[in-house]
């Protein structure tokens, strides 16, 4: 039962707590991603293995509401499976080039005269390298392409697309640049960061990458398609 605005009592329809009620659908949506959440967290914890892990939550998020859409940990961890390989050498790459752009782009910031400039295209690739792993993992989850042809094209998709990849960037970086510039709320949060960040991060990035993806994509029953793009 539930009071109404002029103190009387009344029942909720007996639909809303139907299995097929937008409520309950709602309610199973979030269930999902807090289980996908706790399972990219676990699988992510040797830290090498980050690279599979967020394949297999692009994996399971891109069907999520769809006909493709199965069992969470099924799905989940044959995907990671699937692409632990090239995934993992993918984030060790990408790895290196965040470090090395966003190291240097440091180093330049807190030196005097002209070396000094050299944050400036230091910064530059720095996002640009952010803007590109924000594609590859995505891409790898749907696409079945060498890691060159999937690194091209995370390039030529997250620089044609540069407003739409902004975005998927800011998601991405959010926790960290919190981490970064302000300790204390980063702590606060810490419990949205175990529940649901990362797995509600990757299902909002899947909703902004699906019309990106969608001229490359044939009608398909498999987890992946076999076109490159």
């Amino acid at each position: 039962t539930f009071k109404t605005a002029d103190g009387q009592f009344g029942e909720l329809p007996s639909s809303f707590f139907a299995p097929d009620s937008r409520f309950m659908r709602y309610l199973n949506r979030l269930a999902d991603l807090m289980i996908l959440n706790l399972l990219f967290l676990l699988t992510s914890i040797p830290i090498f293995t980050i690279g599979a892990s967020l394949t297999a939550l692009y994996s399971v998020c891109f069907r999520l509401g769809t006909d493709r859409e199965g069992s969470t940990f099924r799905d989940y961890f044959a995907a990671f499976k699937e692409n632990f390989r090239q995934a993992t050498s993918l984030f060790l790459l990408l790895l290196l080039w965040l470090m090395g752009t966003g190291g240097a782009a440091v180093i330049f910031c807190f030196m005097a005269g002209w070396m000094h400039c050299l944050f400036v295209p230091c910064a530059v690739l720095f996002i640009v390298v952010v803007l590109v792993a924000s594609y590859v993992f995505p891409l790898l989850s749907r696409f079945e392409n060498r890691t060159a042809t999937t690194l091209k094209n995370a390039v030529l998709l997250s620089l044609g697309y540069l407003p739409r990849s902004i975005i998927i960037g800011a998601i991405n970086l959010f926790p960290f640049v919190l981490l970064a510039v302000d300790l204390l709320t980063f702590l606060k949060a810490g419990f949205a960061w175990l529940i649901i960040w990362f797995s509600a991060a990757a299902y909002c990035n899947c909703l902004l990458l699906k019309r990106v993806f969608a001229p490359y994509l044939e009608e398909e029953n498999d987890d992946h398609s076999q076109d490159e793009t």
